[in-house]
C-alpha cells in the first residue's frame, strides 16, 4: 500500500508543470552586454627627497634631460624634498551601432608638484592653494577601425609611436619597455596612421608613417618617420624580428619644441643629451634610415625559468647642408651608427618577481661629430622630440633614466648615443617576492664606460647602486620605496659635459622617494 501511494505522489510532481502547459527547459540568462563606453584610469602620487635640482630659478616645473646639462641640473649640498602627483585618464567609446568596427580613445594627462602654483595656464602645475590652473594635456585621440573578422586594424589619428610591432592600443607599456627595441629609439605620441596586422598565424606586421612636423604647409619643410616592423614566431617560444624605420627631415632647422628648436644640429638634441651635429650652416637636410632586427626566447616567462632578449640596429644616411637661399651645397656627411643590447634573466622562484637580470647595452660613439664628414654616433628620436627615446628596462634609477617620475625626469645617460660618445652599459638586479604578489624586493647594480672619452675626461661614467621595495595593497594599488646612490666616474672631470664648463667632479648624486600607483578600471 505504502508502495502504491509513493508511486501515485511522483506522478503528480511529474505531471503538475505540464499540467500547467509550462515547459521543463531551463532558459539562459543572457549575457551582459559589452559597455560602448569605457574609462581607464593611472594615479601616481611620488614623495621625493634628493640632492639635484636645477640652478636656473626658470625651470622649477617641469625638467628633463641629461643630467649636468643645459637643463642645469646639479648635485647640491642641500637635500631638496617634494611631492608631485599624476593623474591620466583615458576614454574608450565603441558604438554598439557599428559592431565593434569603430573605437575612439583619448588619453590625457594632468601633472603637478604640490604647492607649485594656481590660477594660470600651462601644463605641469596646479598644485597651489585654490588650484584652478588649466593644465590638461592630450596625448592620445585616435579611431581605431577594424572591420568584423579581419586580422587587421588602422588607428589614425594621435596614437602612441613605439618602436615595436605591436599595437600599442592592445597591449601594455610594459611589454614595450621589455621587448624589441625596448623604447630606446621612439617611445613617444606622434600622429599619423597605422596599419597593424596579421599575415598568418605566428606572423605580425606594422607599416606606419608620422608627421614628425608640418612647418610651414605650401613649403618643403617637413619632417616625417616612415615604420615598416615584422615579426614571427619561428617556436612556440622564440620570435624573431626585422624592421626598417625612415626619417624625411627637410625641416632646414626650423619648428620644434619652444627656443631649444629641433633636429640634427638643435639645441633640443643637446638637452635631451642626444647626439648635436655641427654644420657650416645653419640649414640642413638628411635622410637617415635605421635597420634592425631583434630575437626573444621564452618573453616574459611564457613557459620555463629562462628569458633571453636581443637586438641590433643601425642607422645609416646622408645630411647634406643649404645656403641660406636653400640651395644645396652637396652631401656633407655620411651617418652609420650600430647599437646592440641583450638580456637574460632567470626565474629562481615560484612568482615573476623572483629573478634574476642581467642586461647590456652598447652604442657606438663619436669624437668629432660631423666634421670629419662621418658620424659615427646612435641616432634616435630624441632629436626631434622630448622625450622621445625613453630605454628604462635597465631598472637603474639615475645613471639611465627612470619611468617612475612626474614632472622631474633627468639621468645621467639620457639617451642611448651618450651625447655622441657611445656607451658600453651594464645592469645587474635581483628581485624577490618577500610575501608572495604582495611584497617584492629589488637590489640593482648599474654602471656605464663612454665609448669615446672628452677632452680633459675619462671614459668611466660611474657606478649606480639602487634598492626598491613593492606593496601591493590591493590589486593595481602599490605602494613603493625607492632609493638609489650614483657613484660619478673620471667622464665628469671634462669641464665640456657641464652645463658650467667648471673643471672636476660634481657631488654624487643620490634619490629616495616613496609612491602609491593605482591603476583604476
Amino acid at each position: 500500500m505504502k508502495l502504491k501511494l509513493l508511486l501515485f505522489f511522483l506522478l503528480i510532481l511529474i505531471g503538475v508543470p505540464n499540467s500547467f502547459g509550462q515547459s521543463t527547459e531551463i532558459k539562459r540568462v543572457p549575457d551582459a552586454k559589452t559597455p560602448e563606453f569605457k574609462f581607464i584610469g593611472y594615479w601616481y602620487t611620488r614623495g621625493t627627497a634628493s640632492n639635484i635640482a636645477p640652478t636656473n630659478d626658470l625651470l622649477r616645473g617641469q625638467i628633463i634631460g641629461r643630467l649636468f646639462g643645459p637643463n642645469t641640473t646639479n648635485t647640491h649640498a642641500k637635500t631638496s624634498s617634494f611631492f608631485e602627483q599624476r593623474f591620466v585618464p583615458m576614454f574608450i567609446y565603441s558604438p554598439q551601432i557599428l559592431d565593434g568596427t569603430a573605437t575612439f580613445r583619448s588619453l590625457f594627462k594632468i601633472d603637478m608638484t604640490w604647492g607649485d602654483a594656481a590660477y594660470g595656464v600651462g601644463g605641469n602645475n596646479g598644485g597651489g592653494i585654490n588650484a584652478g590652473q588649466v593644465n590638461l594635456q592630450t596625448l592620445l585621440a585616435n579611431v581605431d577601425i577594424k572591420p568584423k573578422e579581419s586580422n587587421w586594424n588602422v588607428v589614425l589619428g594621435l596614437q602612441r609611436m613605439f618602436d615595436n610591432v605591436r599595437d600599442p592600443n592592445q597591449n601594455a607599456v610594459g611589454t614595450f619597455q621589455n621587448s624589441s627595441y625596448k623604447l630606446s629609439y621612439w617611445g613617444t605620441q606622434g600622429i599619423g596612421i597605422s596599419l597593424f596586422g596579421n599575415i598568418n598565424e605566428t606572423t605580425t606586421t606594422r607599416l606606419g608613417y608620422f608627421q614628425l612636423y608640418e612647418n610651414i604647409i605650401q613649403e618643403n619643410d617637413d619632417v616625417a618617420l616612415w615604420m615598416f616592423d615584422v615579426e614571427s614566431k619561428i617556436h612556440p617560444l622564440v620570435e624573431v624580428g626585422a624592421d626598417a624605420w625612415f626619417v624625411w627631415d627637410r625641416g632646414k632647422s626650423s619648428g620644434g619644441i619652444s627656443v631649444l628648436g629641433q633636429g640634427l644640429n638643435s639645441g633640443l638634441a643637446q638637452y635631451n643629451g642626444a647626439v648635436r651635429l655641427s654644420f657650416p650652416t645653419n640649414k640642413y637636410e638628411a635622410n637617415i634610415l635605421w635597420l634592425g632586427s631583434h630575437v626573444a626566447y621564452n618573453r616574459e616567462f611564457l613557459s620555463g625559468r629562462w628569458w633571453i632578449d636581443g637586438y641590433v640596429m643601425a642607422n645609416l644616411g646622408t645630411i647634406d647642408t643649404l645656403t641660406d637661399n636653400h640651395n644645396s651645397s652637396g652631401k656633407y656627411a655620411d651617418i652609420f651608427g650600430v647599437a646592440a643590447n641583450a638580456s637574460v634573466s632567470y626565474k629562481y622562484g615560484m612568482t615573476a618577481n623572483d629573478k634574476i637580470s642581467l642586461e647590456a647595452q652598447f652604442t657606438t660613439g663619436d669624437d668629432n661629430g660631423a666634421n670629419d664628414k662621418k658620424v659615427s654616433s646612435v641616432i634616435t628620436g630624441n632629436i626631434w622630440g622630448s622625450p622621445t627615446g625613453i630605454y628604462s628596462s635597465h631598472k637603474a634609477l639615475l645613471l639611465f633614466p627612470d619611468p617612475q617620475v612626474v614632472n622631474r625626469y633627468y639621468s645621467a645617460v639620457h639617451d642611448i648615443s651618450n651625447m655622441g660618445f657611445g656607451v658600453t652599459a651594464g645592469f645587474l638586479s635581483v628581485t624577490k617576492d618577500l610575501i608572495p604578489n604582495k611584497l617584492s624586493g629589488k637590489l640593482g647594480l648599474a654602471t656605464a664606460l663612454s665609448n669615446v672619452a672628452p677632452k680633459d675626461g675619462g671614459s668611466y661614467m660611474g657606478t649606480e647602486v639602487n634598492v626598491e621595495f613593492k606593496y601591493n595593497i590591493k590589486v593595481f594599488l602599490t605602494l613603493g620605496i625607492s632609493a638609489g646612490y650614483l657613484m660619478l666616474g673620471d667622464f665628469y672631470n671634462a669641464p665640456s659635459v657641464k652645463y658650467d664648463n667648471v673643471t672636476g667632479k660634481p657631488k654624487d648624486p643620490f634619490v629616495i622617494f616613496t609612491s602609491l600607483s593605482w591603476l583604476m578600471f
